[in-house]
């Protein structure tokens, strides 16, 4: 846990509706359940297609996406595709050894915010929506000698949070940890930083903010070390963006993590759960933000990649990672109550972390 999460994640894989789920060729998540027990009718509906939309009931806006640009998965460049698969372009040109991952749209739709980490360390940096040279978000490190900054997420006003790994690492047995992990709200225009959460003497992380559509509350992975209770506890917490109202919305068994979004109207939040714990399989749930309404949004087989996911500007559809060709991730939408399953992306390479940007985008 030294500010450097795999966004990886092979399963065991952060509504009321109860979705039941098929495999055709990869993992589909079908509507149209009958009773929970009623296996018969589940098993006779395995080989029925999911519907699936055309490119008019598709939402507009564009889809950024980390792809690895080798099998290996040592360099990821930040792609965009429209939802039906079409106008698909690359936008960044890392360096060899560096991997762009985690994108995430402005509001305004005209640049990127992503991560670009490499063995040394993580950077956030923003680059124009059809590509061109990057802009490092300017942030600073009050301890050494590790400065890893990670998950950059915009605000409506267009600042910027990120996740900011400072300082030693301890490790414990298999465990390392960061001395400090801390949610920062830069202003890239007045160069301004400011502490939001943070958690310090090696006690565990706070992953992956991401930012409400009214701009004061935000949501992040908070991940224990072995000195905090539960050990090694994964839950999402919420925080106003000043600093107020901090509370856990999901349960400690339930290992929430990957990288957490809002619905465009703000009144949930998407996750997956047993985020990297062995064992379990990972499936979407939402939550509200207070933490009542927690629900199970699908019900995928054991072994299915489950991996982080975006709503649409208008919140009627998910984007998200699944299996796809040769094995590797490729980038899926469904529909925002979990039917519709349909590929985006159909590469031999792995392609994950899809934010879906808003019309203009």
């Amino acid at each position: 846990m030294n500010g450097r999460p795999a966004d990886r994640s092979v399963a065991p894989m952060h509504s009321t509706h109860i979705i039941c789920t098929v495999g055709l060729g990869v993992a589909v998540l079908a509507a149209g359940c009958g009773g929970s027990g009623d296996r018969s009718d589940r098993d006779a509906r395995a080989a029925e297609p999911a519907a699936t939309a055309g490119p008019s009931e598709l939402p507009a806006g564009r889809i950024a996406f980390r792809r690895y640009l080798d099998d290996a998965q040592t360099r990821g460049a930040i792609f965009t595709v429209n939802p039906d698969g079409s106008g698909e372009r690359q936008i960044t040109e890392p360096p060899e050894g560096s991997d762009d991952n985690q994108p995430d749209w402005s509001p305004d739709g005209k640049r990127i915010a992503f991560e670009r980490c490499n063995q040394q360390s993580c950077r956030a940096l923003t680059v124009a929506a059809d590509g061109g040279p990057p802009r490092k978000v300017p942030v600073r490190c009050k301890l050494e000698p590790i400065c890893d900054v990670t998950s950059p997420a915009w605000t409506p006003d267009g600042r910027i949070v990120v996740g900011l790994a400072q300082g030693r690492v301890q490790v414990n047995g298999g465990a390392d940890q960061i001395q400090r992990f801390s949610v920062e709200l830069i202003d890239p225009a007045r160069g301004t930083q400011r502490t939001i959460v943070k958690r310090t003497g090696w006690h565990g992380d706070t992953h992956a903010p991401a930012v409400s559509p009214d701009g004061r509350s935000i949501v992040y992975m908070r991940w224990n070390s072995w000195r905090s209770k539960p050990a090694d506890g994964r839950a999402l917490y919420v925080v106003g963006t000043d600093g107020s109202g901090h509370h856990r919305v999901t349960p400690w068994a339930l290992h929430a993590g990957d990288h957490p979004g809002f619905s465009p109207d703000g009144s949930k939040i998407l996750f997956r759960s047993f985020d990297g714990q062995d064992g379990t399989q990972s499936d979407f749930w939402t939550v509200h933000p207070d933490g009542s309404a927690l629900a199970q949004l699908t019900h995928v087989p054991d072994g299915t990649t489950v991996l982080s996911a975006s709503y649409s500007a208008d919140g009627a559809w998910i984007a998200h990672a699944t299996d796809g060709v040769d094995g590797n991730a490729d980038v899926f939408v469904m529909r925002a109550d979990g039917t519709g399953n349909q590929p985006v992306t159909r590469t031999e390479l792995w392609d994950s972390a899809p934010d879906w940007g808003p019309a203009g985008s």
